[in-house]
């Protein structure tokens, strides 16, 4: 029992850590928009300007107690500084549990940091800075060339030594991390060009790039694709509820029901191929993927005549999708 609360004590601590960071992230996030330096002036209010006391700026618990409301002007305070908090001293806790006390942690952290700004910025004025996607890339970098260094001085001090072998210099981590900016760099940029077939423009900003390139450079050209892959997926879940909405406001129903029959027709062949053994006759097979391909086929259809019409169009940018891929790759498997 003495053992949890310490251990739940040690947690506590690192959440609060996290949420002080958090703070310091708002600062960051602010001041990006603005141009000042993140270090002068001091922190405060962004509305009648008054220099912030200390207890203003307690993480959270600032927030709660000012009802909201800076202390001076009154005017409120957005729900972005506990958020912001709240989530850095989350991750904070995540990073943690994984990596311990380790110069991974430091790394981690770091790499945690940096796309919570970037997710923010994104979301509240879709920009991404480059000081931000440089500094991750720059991270990623250095981080592969220290594992690289282990790896050399390891080799070194064994009975063998270091021997640079071909195999070694294409995959050791300085190497798959330069190959993974690379290679996270050119998918966005294929990716956001194929929009100017689609819809006339971009499909991603370039910001969405340097990203995927900073991703690149921390994951390495091995895990860049999953992370866009999955970072689809994100985009997905957070964007069609929005889509169908607007389409139903603009009673876009052909739409809705092209998508409607295709999910539904895909789930139904789920269930067919798992639970029964229909799937064995292979004329049923051919047949049901043809249904579904024509299904698929009118869907992606309709929907690209939606991303033509400009005032059916739901945008979500893509930069945090990005962010919480990677930020899920960091947790589980950095």
């Amino acid at each position: 029992m003495k053992m949890y609360l310490i251990l739940l004590g040690i947690l506590f601590f690192v959440f609060c850590i996290g949420t002080i960071f958090g703070s310091f992230l708002n600062v960051v996030i602010l001041r990006a928009f603005s141009g000042e330096s993140i270090v002068l002036p001091p922190s405060k209010c962004p509305k009648c300007g008054n220099r912030l006391k200390w207890w203003h700026n307690i993480p959270i618990i600032s927030y709660l107690l000012l009802r909201g409301k800076c202390y001076f002007c009154h005017e409120h305070i957005s729900i972005q500084y506990p958020i912001v908090e709240f989530i850095t001293g989350s991750l904070f806790v995540a990073v943690f549990c994984v990596y311990g006390l380790s110069i991974n942690t430091i790394f981690a952290l770091i790499i945690t940091c940096l796309l919570i700004v970037i997710s923010v910025t994104d979301i509240k004025e879709r920009v991404v800075f480059d000081a931000h996607t440089y500094s991750l890339i720059a991270v990623g970098l250095f981080y592969n060339f220290y594992l690289t260094i282990v790896q050399i001085l390891v080799k070194v001090n064994t009975i063998v030594g270091f021997v640079p072998t071909t195999e070694w210099c294409i995959n050791n981590p300085l190497t798959v991390s330069l190959l993974g900016l690379i290679l996270g760099a050119v998918i966005m940029e294929i990716a956001a060009r194929i929009g100017y077939l689609i819809a006339g423009e971009r499909a991603f900003g370039e910001g969405d790039t340097y990203i995927a390139a900073g991703l690149g450079a921390v994951f390495g050209w091995k895990n860049v694709l999953w992370i866009v892959l999955l970072s689809i997926a994100i985009q997905i879940l957070f964007t069609l509820p929005l889509f169908i909405k607007k389409l139903a406001c603009n009673k876009d129903w052909k739409t809705i029901i092209s998508l409607v029959l295709f999910f539904l027709y895909a789930a139904g062949m789920y269930f067919v191929q798992h639970k029964t053994s229909l799937m064995d006759n292979s004329l049923y097979l051919v047949v049901s993927m043809l249904i579904m391909l024509g299904l698929g086929i009118w869907a992606c259809f309709e929907v690209i005549k939606g991303l033509k019409n400009k005032n059916t169009l739901t945008y979500l940018p893509f930069g945090p999708a990005l962010a919480i891929a990677g930020l899920l790759l960091l947790v589980f498997n950095f």
